[in-house]
C-alpha cells in the first residue's frame, strides 16, 4: 500500500536521501533554493508498506506547480497519485510540470511538451581502460593535440577546483568564453548575469570546475556539478583563438579524466546533440517533459495545439531543408556583431 504525506518547505533534513535516491543535481535543496527562490516549495514523502520509497519535491507559483524530481525514474502509479494529490491539496494549481524524466508517462490530461536526451558516459575505473574504448582516430587526435598545445605553450596549467574553492571570476570567465564562441557562430547566447550568479552560487555547494590556464589566463574550462558518484556537465567553453588545438575537446577530456581520478561512475553530458559527446562515448538516454492539467480546459486545448505546432516547426528547423536558411541567418548575425 502506498501513502503520501505532504509538508511545507525545503526537505533539508532529507537532503542525503534525495542525493542517494535520485543522483540528480536538480533534486537537491541547494538547487531549488538557488534557482527557484520565489517559489513556494513543498514536498511529499511517499511510503510503501511503511518504508520511505520516494520524496517528491515541488514548487508552486501562481497556477503552476513544478516537480523537481528531474533526471529520475519514478513509477507511473506514484506520479499519477502525486498529481492527484497536488490538485486536491492546492485548489489554485491548474497545471503541473514534470521535466526531464527518464520515464515516459501516459497520464490523463497531459501534454508531452518537450523530448530531449541526456548523453551518459559510464566511466571506467582507469584512464587506460577509457583510452582503450575510444575510437582509434579520437584517441590519436586527443594525444596529438595535447602534445602540440604543451609544446607551443609549455606553461599551460590544467587546474581543478571544487565547491567553495571556486572563485566567481573563474565562473564569469568560462561563461564569457561560452558567450563569445556562440556569438562567433552567429548564435544568440541565452546566458545573462542572473544565470551567472545562480550557477556560481550553486557551484559553492556541489560545483567542480576544470580549466586550462596559459600565462595566468583561462583559455578553456568546464563548469560541472558532482552529486554522489555522478558528475553533470553544465558549461564547456574555450577561446576561439585556440581552435587549431581543439582546446574545447582537450578540456572536455580533462574533466572526464578528473572524474575518473575522483572515482566517479557516471558522467552526464546532459541535453543537446553533439558529435563530441558521441566521440567521447556518451550514450543517449531519452528525457520526457510533461504538463499535466487539472481539466480539459480551453487552456489545455490551446497549449496542446501550440505544442503540436512547436514540434512541427522544430522538426523543420532541424531538417536538412532548412540548413541553408539557418546558415544564412547565422552569417548575418556574425556580420552584425563583427562588421568589416
Amino acid at each position: 500500500m502506498i501513502s503520501f504525506q505532504y509538508y511545507k518547505g525545503l526537505p533539508v533534513e532529507y537532503e542525503s536521501f534525495l542525493i542517494s535516491r535520485y543522483d540528480s543535481f536538480i533534486t537537491t535543496c541547494h538547487y531549488m533554493a538557488v534557482y527557484y527562490p520565489d517559489y513556494d516549495i513543498n514536498y511529499a514523502l511517499v511510503y510503501k508498506n511503511d518504508q520511505l520509497v520516494e520524496l517528491l519535491v515541488f514548487g508552486n507559483k501562481k497556477d503552476i506547480s513544478i516537480c523537481f524530481n528531474s533526471l529520475a525514474y519514478i513509477d507511473q502509479n506514484i506520479i499519477s497519485e502525486f498529481v492527484q494529490g497536488i490538485f486536491a491539496e492546492y485548489p489554485r494549481i491548474q497545471k503541473i510540470k514534470i521535466e526531464a524524466s527518464y520515464q515516459s508517462y501516459a497520464l490523463n490530461k497531459s501534454i508531452l511538451f518537450f523530448k530531449s536526451d541526456d548523453h551518459i558516459l559510464h566511466l571506467p575505473t582507469t584512464m587506460d581502460e577509457y583510452y582503450s574504448k575510444l575510437g582509434r582516430s579520437t584517441r590519436q587526435h586527443i594525444k596529438n593535440r595535447r602534445v602540440r598545445l604543451l609544446r607551443d605553450y609549455p606553461t599551460a596549467k590544467f587546474i581543478t577546483k571544487l565547491g567553495n574553492e571556486i572563485d566567481k571570476v573563474i565562473i564569469d570567465r568560462i561563461i564569457q568564453l561560452n558567450v563569445d564562441r556562440m556569438k562567433s557562430k552567429g548564435t544568440i547566447p541565452g546566458i545573462d548575469n542572473a544565470y551567472k550568479n545562480k550557477i556560481y552560487s550553486y557551484s559553492q555547494h556541489y560545483g567542480c570546475v576544470a580549466y586550462i590556464e596559459i600565462d595566468g589566463k583561462i583559455v578553456a574550462g568546464t563548469i560541472s556539478s558532482i552529486i554522489n558518484k555522478g558528475i553533470f556537465g553544465h558549461v564547456t567553453a574555450y577561446d576561439i583563438e585556440f581552435n587549431k588545438y581543439s582546446i574545447g575537446e582537450i578540456c572536455a577530456f580533462f574533466i572526464i579524466e578528473t572524474a575518473i581520478e575522483k572515482e566517479l561512475s557516471v558522467f552526464h553530458f546532459l541535453w543537446g546533440e553533439s558529435d563530441l559527446k558521441k566521440r567521447l562515448l556518451g550514450k543517449h538516454y531519452p528525457l520526457f517533459s510533461y504538463f499535466i492539467y487539472r481539466s480539459y480546459s480551453l487552456n489545455f486545448i490551446a497549449n496542446n495545439f501550440k505544442t503540436i505546432l512547436y514540434r512541427a516547426l522544430t522538426n523543420v528547423k532541424r531538417s536538412n531543408l532548412s540548413k541553408p536558411i539557418r546558415n544564412l541567418i547565422k552569417k548575418c548575425r556574425r556580420n552584425s556583431l563583427h562588421p568589416s
